[in-house]
């Protein structure tokens, strides 16, 4: 299912590559003028009479030209009619390289002149050529007036200064009938290949300008693509690191768009902005951003898919790449660029390797792999033409900056189709998020309902115990003493004394007093009665009555009596703040204090000069705090425990106060 699948999704997208690459491929190799055959050249003569030149393409100048290997001449030397020697026919566009001249092979290295007889059409025409790949300095008379010079023809390399870049020379021929003189000088001490590598093309001067214009225009549009898509990966990396993916593409298109920028691909678009850039260093850069993209390819492919591209291949890849790079740092220009068929070869057979292992992502199911193996399929044809057209292996133009658009545009589908998936779980999670939030809100909206109840069951059973202390088991006992004090009394007038009896009222009496010590500790009934200051202030007596600590209570109301409902959490909070004071602190003496503030506001404080909170914390804390903090929450209040001023600890509490903004 998997692999039926996965061959749907390819079968479905695949079309679409095809179809761009055939469109780029068909758009850019258009025949020149629609005519069939197109004229060629035959030994140094190319008759055009019969061709309109200023129709809607310019016409190639290929076929044979004649050839004077090393040997600089000039229009005026064919017009002084010496004795010049017998030339060779050289067919072009192609490279010197592998020219045999006398039964013995050219090399790279060298200068010639070639000569061209051109037989117009009638007619005044405004004429121009277009000259691209002539490797590597050349000067161009046309009827014997220089029209073009590029670089510094030498014979030899310190005499040569190479320049790569388009040329579109203008020239007038009138009505006259007589042929056009081309006269070509070359020199090439820098690159690879000798001679002139793409046509010489002739046409209007306007139609050939304006076809060069949609070149460049093309291939800045290439450019700036990859200047964002760059900067847009690398941006992405820098805000979610995690993933390298990004980094290792933004780079890749970084680096493409320098070789862009840079490269004979382009025909050299830098020389639109830059005009006095040597040839050496267009060379170095060009190649140098061709090779570094490799590794750094191989990498964004290995980030991807690490299950299906290999981690070594990957370190084998960057030590090539490193040596090449070495290479093309350290030794001469012509030395580098002879290098780079090698590399050419590496770089085929890891296209190969790597769509390979696109498909088995494909066929796994891995995200995104069916688009980015259809952008590759592109990217990769165009790759492999470029480099066997630049190796003269076949006859085309260069697409590269066209499939690397391409490659670019499926990894963005492929990108948003990531973060549309993304998006589509972050909202599910989101949602799932809401539901489980509101169901713990309820959850913990119950549990505090609960809690709420049994604080408030705990103090009413506080109350009905205290009452039933107070009302019950207190006067019963204080009955109790009062008749054995009558009795006694009784039996000392009669003369009868019992000391029995003296110690069963003492008992009685020590009985009574800490049975309502207990009722007013369950629950202050004073509060019932007169408020929370005066509970406070009786739980502060009682307690340093009991403790022999003194304890003293201080307190500024702004009502008469304090009829807050909560204020009841604030005893209890005072309770059990005193208590730890008297049994934890070591303190001779604490304070309660309780003011109304500012702002609706009721603040309860206790503070003690005991051994601070340091001390106290050594020691094994139980459930007080956590008791208080849960009461200072129930009214909304916040708790404060801290270092006393002087030594010691103070623990307080603010609760908001409505009755005191009711009745302040």
């Amino acid at each position: 299912m998997a692999l039926a699948e996965t061959v749907k999704v390819v079968r479905s997208l695949f079309p679409l590559a095809l179809l761009v690459l055939l469109t780029v491929i068909c758009g850019c190799t258009t025949d020149d003028s629609g005519n069939s055959p197109s004229p060629r050249a035959r030994q140094g003569i190319i008759d055009l009479s019969t061709v309109a030149l200023s129709g809607s393409e310019p016409v190639r100048l290929d076929g044979e030209w004649e050839f004077y290997w090393k040997q600089l001449l000039t229009p005026d030397d064919f017009r002084r009619a010496r004795s010049l020697p017998v030339p060779a026919y050289f067919s072009l566009p192609d490279s010197w390289n592998n020219f045999k001249l006398n039964e013995n092979k050219l090399g790279s290295a060298g200068y010639a002149t070639f000569r061209l007889n051109i037989m117009p059409g009638p007619g005044n025409r405004e004429l121009a050529l277009r000259l691209v790949e002539l490797d590597s300095a050349y000067k161009l008379w046309a009827n014997g007036t220089l029209i073009v010079e590029n670089g510094v023809v030498g014979t030899d390399a310190a005499g040569e200064i190479p320049r790569q870049a388009v040329q579109l020379p203008r020239f007038t021929i009138r009505d006259e009938g007589r042929p056009i003189e081309l006269v070509l000088q070359i020199s090439n001490f820098h690159y690879r290949e000798g001679g002139i590598s793409s046509s010489i093309e002739l046409g209007q001067s306007r139609t050939v300008e304006q076809n060069q214009l949609r070149t460049w225009v093309l291939a800045l549009l290439c450019i700036g693509s990859q200047a964002v898509m760059g900067m847009y990966h690398l941006a992405l990396y820098f805000s979610r690191k995690k993933d390298t993916t990004p980094l290792y593409f933004g780079v890749y298109c970084l680096l493409w768009m320098v070789n862009s920028f840079t490269s004979n691909a382009s025909d050299w678009v830098v020389n639109l902005l830059f005009t006095a850039v040597p040839a050496a260093f267009v060379y170095r850069i060009d190649l140098l951003c061709f090779i570094a993209s490799i590794p750094v390819g191989y990498a964004f492919f290995l980030a991807m898919y690490p299950k299906e591209f290999s981690p070594r291949l990957q370190q084998f890849t960057w030590i090539i790449s490193l040596l090449f790079v070495c290479m093309g740092l350290v030794v001469s220009t012509m030395s580098f660029t002879s290098a780079i068929p090698a590399f050419y070869l590496f770089s085929i057979a890891m296209i190969v390797y790597c769509l390979t292992m696109l498909f088995k992502a494909a066929h796994r199911r891995r995200e995104g792999a069916p688009l980015i193996l259809l952008g590759f399929i592109v990217m990769g044809g165009t790759g492999i033409n470029d480099m066997l057209y630049d190796l003269h292996l076949i006859h085309s133009v260069y697409l590269i900056h066209i499939g690397m658009f391409v490659f670019m545009l499926f990894q963005a589908v492929a990108l948003s189709s990531r973060f549309s998936k993304a998006f589509s779980a972050v909202e599910h999670l989101s949602d799932e998020l809401s539901e489980k939030n509101q169901i713990l809100e309820d959850e913990v909206s119950e549990r505090t309902k609960l809690a709420h109840e049994i604080v408030h069951i705990s103090d009413d059973e506080r109350r009905r115990i205290s009452h039933n202390l107070h009302d019950g088991l207190c006067q019963k006992l204080t009955g109790a003493r009062l008749q054995c004090s009558a009795l006694e009394r009784k039996l000392v007038s009669t003369g009868q004394q019992q000391p029995q009896l003296a110690q069963l009222s003492l008992l009685l009496e020590e009985s009574v007093n800490e049975a309502y010590d207990l009722s007013r500790g369950l629950w202050p009934v004073e509060h019932d009665l007169h408020g929370v200051s005066l509970s406070l202030e009786e739980l502060a007596h009682h307690l340093s009555e009991s403790s022999g600590m003194d304890i003293q209570f201080k307190h500024e109301r702004a009502c008469t009596e304090c009829l807050n409902s909560r204020v009841l959490q604030l005893s209890r909070i005072a309770q059990e703040a005193i208590t730890n004071a008297v049994k934890h602190s070591g303190a001779s003496r604490v304070t309660v204090i309780l003011n109304c503030l500012y702002g609706n506001r009721v603040s309860l404080k206790v503070e003690d000069d005991g051994v601070g909170r340091s001390a106290a914390a050594a020691t094994k804390g139980g459930l007080g705090m956590v008791i208080m903090s849960y009461r200072a929450r129930s009214i909304g209040g916040t708790l404060t425990v801290a270092d006393a001023e002087g030594g010691g600890t103070s623990v307080t509490c603010v609760a908001p106060c409505e009755t005191h903004s009711e009745h302040g």
